[in-house]
């Protein structure tokens, strides 16, 4: 699969700007066999956010605009929620997988 076709239908699809979201950073890259998207948002508290990972099985037969309209999905109906989650007791962010 060609994830740098992923990401740009990925950037297409989504816009961080329509969110009204004064700060939010929305980082694609395409890492190996994988699209990760970090989202981050840093509040009063503390730095807030998620993690949205593609990793498609062979067997899955979808295109990578399809991949990236799916990635895209994920991270807008997350945002709808309101408030992000914060690191949990590892210090990890949320991860979601597609």
């Amino acid at each position: 699969m060609d994830f740098q076709a992923a990401q740009t239908a990925f950037e297409s699809a989504f816009n961080a700007h329509h969110h009204g979201r004064e700060g939010l950073n929305v980082m694609p890259e395409v890492s190996g066999s994988a699209l990760h998207v970090s989202v981050r948002f840093q509040d009063v508290d503390a730095e807030r956010g998620f993690d949205v990972v593609a990793e498609p099985l062979a067997s899955e037969h979808r295109s990578a605009e399809e991949l990236g309209q799916a990635v895209a999905e994920v991270v807008q109906r997350e945002l709808m929620y309101g408030q992000l989650p914060a690191r949990d007791e590892q210090g990890d962010f949320k991860r979601i997988v597609v």
